[in-house]
């Protein structure tokens, strides 16, 4: 199977929301896949407050796609006149980002709100949440496009009925040799789960980070994480590095959009949709190398301090590993039901940085 079949099959298996029966399905395919590869993979469960609702909008009378602000508020709400928001932007991946929002909308808690998103497209677009309860207030997410319409008195209904209950989510694990034995261990992962089918943001690193470490594996052992619960505080990848931590020599972080390639900015009306940088951190010697291996595929190198606020998800959680490798990229379809293949993402831009990633993580474990 070619990287960007992966990539399609990933999509396939529908909405990857941790604790769903699709990404139960879809760590089940990741399994195989590794075992494929020579990998001796399992399933690890990891507990987690897991968020439950049935919800519906309707906006002149026609349902339209909608998603609650996870975690935000519990019980059952429906209303004629719910309060609306022609735009929504929560900050960050806790109940905190929603506060201000929330404290000038004037709603109390137990009651509702519809909320346009602010996506760069018009999608639906929405943030990373904690699985923490929030405000009490239900916010129920629609698409930026319904904007306008929202402020314009057009007839409005919403319903949900959420509750939060315990339940689990596996991380996959897989040892190529001899890991536990190690002395210099290399650590792979990539997260797994998402709000929406997630082609380019987690299945091109998925099928990127299958092929690194096939290739990685003929050179030592190499533990791979494709981790649980990137939506909700990446809840798997902490489970982890509690495990792991301290094991790490070489971590080699896979993030999200590592297939998508939108330096073609004559798609959208904005500027500022080019690649994300490749960010290294290890000594001159062995940052050299690394970083010649991404200027043959144009990739551009940064080497930001060992400062959580200078790295992006779960590779902020490995400051302490002697060397760290991690790649993102951009994807205007990024936490959008759109992010699909041949949409969002390209089987040539995944090919091109599985090749140079796996170059550059060979460089760091042969120095």
């Amino acid at each position: 199977m070619s990287l960007f079949e992966l990539v399609r099959a990933y999509s396939d298996l529908g909405v990857h929301r941790s604790g769903t029966s699709s990404q139960a399905a879809t760590a089940d395919w990741l399994v195989d896949e590794l075992r494929s590869r020579g990998g001796e993979a399992a399933l690890e469960p990891v507990a987690f407050q897991r968020y439950l609702a049935d919800w519906s909008v309707t906006i002149d009378g026609d349902e339209v796609e909608a998603l609650p602000l996870f975690y935000e508020a519990t019980g059952d709400v429906q209303s004629a006149s719910p309060a609306r928001w022609s735009a929504f932007a929560p900050a960050g991946s806790g109940p905190m980002g929603v506060t201000g929002s929330l404290a000038e909308g004037g709603v109390d808690p137990g009651g509702i709100v519809v909320a346009a998103t602010q996506n760069l497209m018009g999608f639906l677009g929405v943030s990373n949440r904690v699985p923490e309860i929030g405000s009490g207030v239900h916010v129920l997410q629609v698409a930026g496009e319904y904007g306008g319409t929202l402020g314009e008195g057009t007839p409005v209904t919403a319903r949900i009925a959420a509750r939060i209950e315990p339940a689990t989510c596996p991380n996959v694990i897989a040892r190529f040799g001899d890991v536990d034995d190690a002395t210099e261990l290399t650590i792979l992962t990539t997260p797994i789960s998402g709000w929406f089918q997630c082609a380019g943001e987690r299945g091109t690193g998925i099928a990127i980070a299958l092929e690194v470490a096939t290739r990685l594996a003929e050179e030592g052992p190499v533990l791979f994480l494709g981790a649980t619960g990137h939506e909700l505080g990446a809840f798997g990848a902490a489970e982890f590095h509690r495990a792991w931590g301290d094991r790490a020599h070489t971590l080699l972080h896979i993030g999200a959009n590592a297939g998508c390639d939108w330096q073609q900015s004559d798609l959208l009306d904005a500027p500022n949709h080019s690649n994300m940088a490749a960010r290294l951190a290890a000594d001159d010697r062995l940052t050299e190398g690394a970083v010649a291996a991404f200027a043959r595929a144009e990739i551009p190198v940064d080497t930001p301090p060992r400062d959580r606020s200078q790295w992006f998800g779960e590779a902020a959680d490995w400051l302490d590993a002697p060397r760290l490798l991690s790649y993102l990229g951009q994807n205007p379809w990024f936490h959008a039901p759109g992010d699909l293949p041949d949409v969002s993402c390209t089987a040539a831009r995944t090919a091109t940085v599985a090749d140079a990633f796996a170059e550059a993580a060979l460089h760091l474990i042969r120095s």
